[in-house]
């Protein structure tokens, strides 16, 4: 691998609508690379891919591709494409003239177009479809057209902008396999834009999470998803379980019981918020006693079932301490309660990110 980012913003500003937009983003990525962004809607997404292809001007910072200063460069001239999440595709060109264009406009030798179109047809599975028109293909291949020719000019960078938001379920898995696919064969840096939090973790190297234009916090899915750097980081990845307490010398106490934390926190007003597979429970009745994590087992009652596509919930009341408390738990898809059904839970602490209270 190249030791030379293939992409890398430092203190990159960029305004959108009348707000002050993106400030001060600093992040690289490598060849090959798949690092995807997430945030709330508005936040940026959309602006930061655009500024990286110079469809945007740039208020601030540098933007590097290949190892150069492309910060002022024309559109054109980045080394870096920019895909909408709907497809544009010429509708008068045929499957292999709308991925050749982009070779064409280069002045690349006819030999070359012929060769480099064919090779990345058979790779997005469109070999047999280069004579159709894009009215005569599904959504599924306008998407794999769109990246094909994405791709066959061979940037260094290319940016996704919810590439799978417009698509069932099935086409998403399709596209998305193409995309890893691309990504493994050609190469390029990939920078993806999305609000599906599943999506991010599937297509990911790694996870950058925009907040208020800023970029606060870059990191593996695996460690963004068990330490969050925020309390409102951890809101936007799905923590759905908060429990307000207080912390002295390192152990987190609030009605759910007492448990050391592993992170720093300062004495005084916390928060606790984990996910609901962080709650266990035992369908036993009337049992209370401590946990080998060092919280009190505590009694409660289902509330409510929340059945997801991926998964089954339960909302749990929780007389804790005298405290009702409403929280979600995961449930065994084997076994699901019933609404009414009491039994006890505990909470394992090391799924537990516990942030000192400030303005939330």
């Amino acid at each position: 691998m190249n030791s030379v980012p293939a992409l890398r913003l430092q203190g990159v500003s960029a305004a959108f609508g009348g707000r002050p937009g993106l400030q001060d983003i600093s992040f690289s990525v490598n060849e090959g690379e798949r690092c995807v962004v997430v945030g709330s809607s508005g936040v940026g997404k959309t602006t930061l891919l655009k500024a990286i292809a110079g469809l945007v001007p740039v208020t601030g910072g540098t933007i590097e591709i290949a190892g150069a200063d492309r910060t002022e460069y024309a559109a054109e001239r980045r080394d870096a494409v920019y895909l909408h999440q709907t497809p544009l595709l010429f509708p008068h060109l045929d499957v292999f003239e709308n991925v050749a264009f982009p070779l064409r406009v280069r002045g690349v030798n006819e030999a070359d177009v012929q060769n480099r179109v064919a090779r990345i047809l058979e790779s997005v599975q469109l070999g047999a479809m280069s004579k159709r028109r894009p009215h005569a293909l599904s959504g599924g291949q306008r998407h794999r057209v769109a990246l094909a020719r994405a791709v066959v000019a061979r940037p260094s960078v290319l940016l996704l902008d919810e590439p799978l938001s417009s698509l069932d379920p099935a086409l998403r898995s399709d596209v998305r396999d193409v995309i890893l696919e691309i990504v493994r064969a050609h190469n390029p840096a990939l920078v993806m834009v999305t609000h599906d939090l599943d999506e991010a973790a599937v297509m990911a190297d790694r996870i950058g999470v925009l907040v208020d234009g800023r970029m606060a916090q870059v990191a593996t899915p695996a460690d963004l998803f068990a330490r969050p750097a925020s309390l409102v980081i951890a809101r936007l990845l799905g923590m759905k379980n908060e429990v307000r307490g207080y912390v002295r010398d390192g152990v987190f106490t609030s009605p759910l019981g007492s448990m050391p934390i592993a992170n720093r926190v300062p004495n005084g007003p916390a928060t606790a918020i984990f996910r609901p597979e962080a709650l266990r429970g035992a369908a036993t009745l009337n049992a209370s006693h401590t946990s080998s994590n060092g919280l009190e087992r505590l009694d409660c009652t289902v509330e409510r079932l929340i059945h997801r596509p991926e998964n089954t919930t339960a909302q749990l009341r929780i007389d804790a301490n005298g405290a009702p408390l409403l929280l979600e738990a995961a449930v065994d898809p084997m076994s699901v309660p019933v609404v009414g059904e009491s039994f006890t839970v505990s909470l394992d602490s090391r799924r537990v990110a516990v942030f000192a209270d400030v303005s939330v």
